[in-house]
């Protein structure tokens, strides 16, 4: 190497031997030198020799005969990364489409009552001798792609001086996860590996993997026997490691036209997670408003654009963005109150406790008939609701030990800002009689001497953590006493989380996590301020009511789900990633092009928390931070109809979208 370059490393791509550069962004190759101006340098001059080759970045046209192939060959699609948590469903390809894949419940019975319904008269294009059958309501609703955006980009920090030991600080949402990917990516044991995360700004889905300031890092110092540090910029960050997919679904939802009970739902979704598949949406619309016939098929369209990846409630803010879009529609048609509509649908006794709270809330009772104001401001109040898959790491274990009359307690998990230090200290305190702040809490380090924790993803870290530590610390307490300070150094007891009480078994386990009995509920209610003649909606307050049982640490809990409503109100109103149609490189690419909410945008926010329902879980609750992330989207879009009577159809919903809806709603 020239001198102050340390080492040039090639990046693997998809597949073995595969040379295909598939997305402008993609990482070819990292460089290490003695100063970060000297890398960039380096790295400019790299001599990278390439075959410009058809693409297609509009999934519009990807579907067109004739588009070019993002994957040509059946080994190449295998290797085509995943934008989900649980990999991608079984599907066919064609061309660039692949799927769908179906969730069906009477699926065929659904398909046939929705056809002879439309027979009866189309819905939304009705004539006077056809008309619209009132329990019928088709909409087709998209939504733009959002990305992370976490505070602290990817970075790390990988020393392989020692052949024999791998140390790796890096900004990841699982240590103990992240081990065993490196050990087996780089053909390690574990037990030659240290991953360490004490303090992480934020992830929320972009960094369960193993990617490559992580692998560029580790190459490069195996290469040069040094430290080596590897950061992302913020261009960088916005443009390849991950995002939440774009999508166009097309909802019908039929009621029988005198009871509104629900007779048939059809979702229909194409995801669009550039070079990425594996995006459920429209099966997660399936896991509401009880089993009636009902068939879900989700597609994902292939570009040759940057890679989805998991992104806080996979698939679920835009599942509910569709399903609960359509819902609204369906009870202004029939008259019906929102709220009691969907009361009468939905037999989950945790979303009835939050629906009689929503319904109560002044907000709610105050609101304006539906189109019913002029002037150049109008206010309206939305509502949606939403549910999420119950998630644990029964493997998770915490250890209690006394050391210099203090107890200790530690776990190879994370804390991501979310506050898993607090949780693990509240619960070994309160065994103890003793304040938080007199437990030290040892987090962020995975190696071969330390015990298993979760990562920090599908709502699973507290839910693990909280009755490991309260059973631990039971166990050491019943040792030594409460006396902390009279207790001999080194004592020390260990407990794993296991099952719920009243189950033999949690019924579906997946990558050693499992999939518990039951659902957590979420209810958001929205008020607006649409400015007609600028276009511009302006979200006054927001009230969240979440039902996922006892809440361990309520001021974190509360922040949780305070952020999870402002990047709601991010998806609905501002974020999208927009590419160049003619060079696939991405324009919102830093923080001024990319619209994310400021402090002006962040509304009055009100928190409800319904805490029975989940007496059978140990700790007698369940995680929070993504059902709370997945309806404040769609209760904006909602309110923006009620102010308005224009109903927004595509996400985000932008001022000129507005402005475009109101002189559509005055043609008719």
């Amino acid at each position: 190497c020239p001198p102050g370059v340390v080492g040039v490393a090639l990046l693997a791509q998809e597949g073995p031997g595969d040379r295909r550069v598939r997305s402008a962004g993609q990482p070819l190759a990292v460089v290490a030198a003695e100063s970060p101006a000297e890398a960039r340098r380096l790295a400019r001059e790299l001599d990278v020799r390439v075959t410009t080759q058809p693409f297609v970045v509009d999934p519009a046209e990807a579907v067109r005969p004739g588009a070019p192939l993002v994957y040509g060959s059946r080994a190449d699609r295998k290797a085509a990364p995943s934008a989900g948590e649980g990999g991608s469903m079984p599907a066919p390809w064609d061309g660039n489409r692949h799927g769908p894949a179906r969730t069906p419940v009477l699926g065929t019975v659904a398909k046939r009552r929705i056809a002879a319904a439309r027979s009866a008269g189309s819905a939304g294009h009705a004539g006077p001798d056809r008309p619209a059958p009132k329990g019928l309501v088709e909409l087709e609703l998209r939504t733009g792609v959002q990305v992370h955006t976490a505070f602290e980009p990817h970075s790390c920090v990988a020393d392989w001086s020692d052949p024999q030991h791998l140390r790796v600080w890096l900004s990841t949402q699982g240590v103990d996860l992240m081990r065993a990917e490196i050990a087996r990516h780089f053909d390690l044991e574990p037990a030659e590996v240290e991953v360490v995360a004490e303090y992480v700004g934020g992830g929320f889905g972009a960094k369960l993997s193993l990617t490559m300031e992580a692998v560029g890092a580790i190459s490069l110092s195996r290469i040069a026997r040094r430290p080596v540090k590897l950061v992302l910029d913020r261009h960088e960050e916005l443009t390849g490691t991950g995002n939440r997919p774009g999508s166009r679904s097309r909802v019908s939802l039929l009621v029988d036209e005198r009871s509104h009970a629900v007779k048939a739902l059809t979702v229909d979704t194409e995801s669009h997670a550039g070079v990425a598949v594996g995006n459920s949406v429209a099966a997660l619309a399936m896991l509401m408003y009880g089993r009636t016939p009902r068939l879900a098929r989700d597609v994902d369209v292939v570009t040759n654009a940057p890679p989805g990846a998991p992104f806080r409630g996979p698939g679920g803010p835009t599942s509910a963005w569709a399903l609960e879009s359509t819902v609204d529609e369906l009870a202004h048609r029939t008259g019906r109150d929102t709220i009691a509509l969907r009361a009468q649908w939905d037999g989950n006794q945790k979303r009835q406790a939050l629906y009689r709270w929503a319904g109560a809330l002044p907000t709610w009772r105050q609101r304006p008939v539906t189109g019913s104001q002029s002037g150049r401001f109008r206010r309206g109040v939305g509502v949606a609701t939403g549910n999420w898959i119950y998630l644990v790491d029964p493997d998770c274990e915490v250890v209690v030990s006394v050391d210099g009359g203090r107890l200790v307690a530690s776990t190879a998990s994370q804390d991501m800002g979310t506050g898993s230090r607090t949780v693990v200290a509240r619960a070994v305190a309160g065994v103890f009689g003793l304040d938080p702040t007199e437990v030290d809490v040892r987090l962020g380090r995975s190696h071969a001497g330390t015990s298993h924790g979760p990562a920090s993803g599908g709502s699973r870290t507290t839910v693990s953590l909280w009755s490991a530590a309260v059973e631990a610390a039971t166990s050491l307490r019943d040792r030594v006493g409460r006396d902390v300070a009279a207790a001999p150094d080194g004592a020390s007891a260990s407990a794993k989380r296991g099952g719920d009480r009243g189950l033999r078994a949690v019924p579906i386990t997946m990558n050693g996590i499992q999939i518990g009995r039951g659902f957590s509920a979420a209810v958001h209610v929205s008020e607006v301020e649409v400015d007609t003649r600028t276009g511009r909606t302006r979200v006054l307050r927001v009230h969240g009511g979440i039902a996922v049982g006892r809440i361990h640490a309520p001021v974190l809990a509360r922040s949780q789900c305070e952020g999870s409503i402002i990047q709601g109100i991010g998806l609905a109103l501002y974020e999208n990633q927009v590419l160049d149609p003619h060079t696939g490189l991405t324009l919102t690419a830093n923080l001024e092009d990319y619209r994310i909410p400021q402090l002006g945008d962040t509304p009055e926010i009100d928190i409800h928390f319904h805490e029975d329902g989940w007496d059978r879980v140990p700790g007698g609750g369940v995680g929070l931070g993504e059902v709370a992330t997945i309806s404040p989207a769609a209760s904006v879009g909602n309110a923006i109809f009620n102010a308005t009577g224009w109903r927004p159809l595509t996400l985000p919903i932008r001022p000129d979208r507005v402005l475009e809806g109101l002189r559509t709603e005055v043609a008719r």
